[in-house]
């Protein structure tokens, strides 16, 4: 379902977590924590930061329904090569003129498409996370996060698969926490476009505690 939803929605920024199995990462765990993913058990799909998406068969009217969600903010996501495997990467969020300015924390992480196989339908599995930012953007106004990944080996042995996140959520501890707009970035890293038009639902997630 999910790669039937990036393959028809090329908006839709997808980052998967894995947890408590060979592929779970401590920042993937604490994302969900951030999600209280236990309450409801896994696997758990947040749209937007806000909620989940189960059951499976109401995954893409509830995409549908965000799609329809205005947002006043923008972002952009641009690299530069340091080095043949490292990178930077500016997030540029601005508020569009006539918005409400507000205070947002930056995210910017790398996953790894189609990873791990078997299961053939993994996408976008969370690899490593930077640090996150808080900035404060009034209406007509930008900021720039920027921030350097260094891509391991596993990453480096199929780098057509890499890829490059960043959102902008509002600075709250837990769910619900809305993701204000989100960009993707494919190596080669060509600048991506701005989403500009409502919707990127940065930050979905779908964990699993084993391969499904």
């Amino acid at each position: 379902m999910v790669t039937t939803l990036i393959t028809n929605y090329p908006r839709f920024v997808v980052v998967e977590y894995h947890v408590q199995d060979a592929y779970a990462e401590p920042w993937g765990e604490a994302r969900g924590e951030f999600y209280d993913i236990w309450a409801l058990g896994i696997p758990w799909f947040a749209y937007d930061g806000l909620w989940d998406a189960w059951p499976i068969n109401t995954y893409e009217s509830k995409l549908q329904q965000r799609l329809a969600v205005p947002t006043d903010v923008t972002l952009e996501l641009s690299g530069v090569e340091l080095a043949a495997d490292t990178w930077e990467f500016t997030a540029e969020v601005c508020v569009e003129a006539g918005g409400a300015g507000k205070d947002m924390r930056i995210y910017m992480v790398q996953a790894l498409d189609k990873y791990p196989v078997p299961p053939a339908y993994s996408r976008n599995t969370f690899q490593q996370a930077a640090a996150t930012e808080d900035v404060t953007v009034a209406a007509g106004a930008c900021a720039e996060v920027v921030r350097t990944f260094t891509f391991d080996a596993l990453s480096m042995a199929t780098p057509e698969e890499i890829r490059v996140m960043a959102w902008a959520q509002a600075p709250l501890p837990g769910i619900p926490a809305d993701v204000h707009q989100a960009a993707l970035l494919a190596w080669p890293f060509v600048e991506g476009p701005m989403f500009a038009d409502g919707f990127e639902s940065g930050d979905t997630a779908a964990w699993s505690a084993t391969v499904p």
